[in-house]
C-alpha cells in the first residue's frame, strides 16, 4: 500500500487531537497499519450501503481510489460519504483521486494533503463535525440577543 505511511501518520496525528477506540474503513483493510489501541472494523463499500445504524464510530476511514469503491457510480459514492459523515462517525477520512475533489468539496469535506505516491496524486480530506463551520463574529449575543434592549424597542 503506497499510503501506507501518510496513514499511520495521520492517525498518529488523529490520536493525539482526540483519542480513537473505534473505528471503521471502507474500500481498503487498513487495519494492519494502524496501532492496536484502535478497534477496526472492515466493511465492504457495496455491503456498507445496505447496513442499519448500529453505533457511532469515532473515525472512519474511506479509501475511493481503490476498485471496490471507485467502481460504484458517483451517486453511490456520495451516497457512502453522507451516510459516514451524518450517521457513522465523529471524524471521517477520505484518501481519493484529484477528479474527485469537486464532489468532495460539495459534500462538505475540507482537503488536508495533496500527495503524490507511485505516480498518482491521491489526496486526504476530512469532515469533522467539530470544526466543519467557523462561528462568524456577527453571531453573538453582542449583537442580537440583548436582553436589556426587550422593552425598550419594538422590532
Amino acid at each position: 500500500m503506497a499510503e501506507q505511511h501518510v496513514l499511520t501518520s495521520l492517525l498518529d496525528d488523529l490520536r493525539q487531537q482526540q483519542p480513537i477506540h473505534t473505528a471503521l474503513c471502507l474500500g481498503q483493510d487498513i487495519t494492519v497499519y494502524s496501532p492496536e489501541a484502535i478497534n477496526w472494523q472492515y466493511f465492504n463499500a457495496s455491503d456498507f450501503l445496505n447496513l442499519p445504524f448500529t453505533q457511532r464510530y469515532d473515525l472512519a476511514v474511506v479509501v475511493l481510489h481503490e476498485q471496490t469503491v471507485s467502481d460504484l457510480p458517483n451517486e453511490q459514492q456520495s451516497q457512502l460519504i453522507v451516510k459516514l459523515r451524518d450517521l457513522m462517525a465523529k471524524r471521517l477520512i477520505v484518501i481519493a483521486d484529484q477528479k474527485q475533489a469537486q464532489q468532495l468539496r460539495a459534500l462538505g469535506l475540507t482537503q488536508m494533503l495533496n500527495q503524490i505516491l507511485d505516480d498518482e496524486q491521491l489526496m486526504v480530506w476530512q469532515f469533522n463535525i467539530l470544526n466543519y463551520k467557523q462561528v462568524p463574529d456577527w453571531l453573538n449575543s453582542r449583537f442580537w440577543a440583548n436582553p436589556e434592549h426587550w422593552n425598550k424597542f419594538r422590532w
